[in-house]
């Protein structure tokens, strides 16, 4: 059972019907007490009242009592000789003064035998008649208690419907909504339990505009960014279409694999950034040492500095861990590294180094050229997206510190670049670390 409604109502209901019962069953015990308590009077007054007839002779028979034939009536003198008896087929035994339960003709009776001086009365009545009048007692007393609780249900039932039309209303609302409609629900007139979860809601769906908007300037950029290798490609192959002899042909050739090179570069580059972004798909981190993903990082960008004569060294501090993804950090080490080899003039050297945690949380990437680093103007526009900067190299998309930034983010790490000595280009990645098992 989910509904919040039939939970409330259900245990409302039950815990009403709970308290009837019992509140019946106690008003049944008690004037069955009580009414046995007024019958048991009763008995000792028509007792009393017949005090004078214990005086008759015996055999002569009474005048008729006006009790009816709910009770038998039995009077006997001193001597224990039967003065009168209401029914002559039921005669009791004995006589103990006082009240007394005795079986009679296969029946409970309540006796009650009063001794006058004069001989004894006795005056019974069946249980089961005592009985019928005290469960007619207490119909009497619990029939309004039974509408009350009748009109106690419809009001729960009234009160937790009118106290759940907030949360129905609500549901309403988000219900009519599309999935373009990411502005804030309403928040009056809500019962304080429903108001966090409209406010938790609302920061979600503030997320959701902040992410689809991104989203749509991504995509936007990236239409615009793909149209200029699209228009290079269109193009070189109608160079090649209208070569004149074989020579044109192969440098038209030449340039349309370099412009399909260059377009495939920035669909991979697209990719990557949007799965790497805030909203994109979730990482699966564990545990690994950082050395491991810096090394194939290197790797894939040590052909392109060893043809422009750039020199790749790493520098490494035992093998500390953090918590992330390997093909990620990889990424990450390769834009990383890429980026400065193209920047570095060639013959100058390129500085990888994972420094260790030693005393401090965090473990520490960091890449450093010689090259002609960046203004300090520009330092904070060098991680948007599609940002070039004047004489960047051919080729370049502008999305390799996008992505650099998006996957430090993604591992909870912080990205600071700094002026290398003398000159060049420092870039410092700060991982959490793990701490080492005991």
């Amino acid at each position: 059972m989910r509904s919040i409604r039939a939970r409330l109502l259900v245990g409302l209901l039950a815990l009403v019907a709970i308290t009837a019962v019992c509140a019946g069953a106690i008003t049944y015990q008690r004037m069955l007490a009580e009414t046995s308590g007024l019958l048991d009077y009763q008995l000792e007054q028509m007792a009393l009242s017949l005090r004078d007839q214990a005086t008759i002779e015996p055999g002569l028979i009474a005048p008729s009592h006006p009790y009816g034939s709910d009770f038998i009536i039995q009077i006997t003198n001193p001597f224990g000789t039967l003065v009168y008896a209401s029914r002559p087929g039921l005669v009791f035994s004995r006589a103990i003064l006082g009240y007394a339960d005795v079986r009679l003709g296969g029946e409970r009776w309540r006796v009650y035998s009063k001794w006058t001086g004069d001989g004894v009365i006795q005056v019974a009545q069946p249980w089961h008649v005592r009985e019928q009048l005290a469960r007619e007692a207490a119909l009497r007393v619990l029939a309004p208690l039974i509408l009350l609780l009748l009109a106690m249900a419809a009001v729960l039932v009234w009160v937790v419907s009118r106290g759940l039309a907030p949360l129905r209303r609500l549901a309403a609302e988000v219900q009519r909504r599309d999935a373009l409609s990411l502005a804030p629900l309403a928040a009056a007139d809500l019962p304080a339990e429903a108001t966090p979860l409209v406010e938790q809601l609302n920061r979600l769906l503030a997320r959701l505009a902040d992410a689809f908007g991104k989203q749509r300037a991504f995509v936007a950029d990236a239409a615009h960014e793909l149209r200029s290798p699209l228009t290079a490609l269109s193009l070189q192959l109608q160079l090649l279409d209208r070569a004149p002899d074989e020579a044109a042909r192969s440098e038209a050739r030449a340039r349309l694999g370099a412009a399909i090179e260059r377009a495939v570069h920035l669909a991979t580059q697209l990719l990557t950034l949007a799965r790497h972004e805030p909203e994109g798909a979730p990482m699966q981190p564990r545990a690994l040492a950082l050395d491991g993903p810096v090394r194939e990082g290197i790797s894939d960008v040590h052909a392109l500095a060893a043809a422009r004569g750039i020199e790749l060294s790493l520098e490494t501090q035992g093998s500390p861990q953090v918590l992330g993804d390997p093909d990620a950090l990889r990424i990450l080490v390769r834009n990383l590294v890429d980026n400065a080899v193209r920047y570095t003039p060639a013959g100058g050297k390129v500085r990888v180094g994972v420094l260790g945690p030693d005393a401090g949380p965090t473990v520490t990437l960091r890449v450093e050229d010689n090259g002609p680093g960046i203004p300090a103007s520009e330092r904070e526009r060098i991680f948007d997206r599609f940002f070039r900067r004047p004489g960047a190299a051919e080729g370049g998309t502008g999305l390799g510190l996008a992505i650099v930034k998006a996957v430090a983010e993604q591992h909870g790490a912080r990205v600071s670049l700094e002026d290398a000595t003398p000159t060049g280009l420092r870039v410092s990645v700060a991982f959490p670390a793990v701490p080492p098992r005991a």
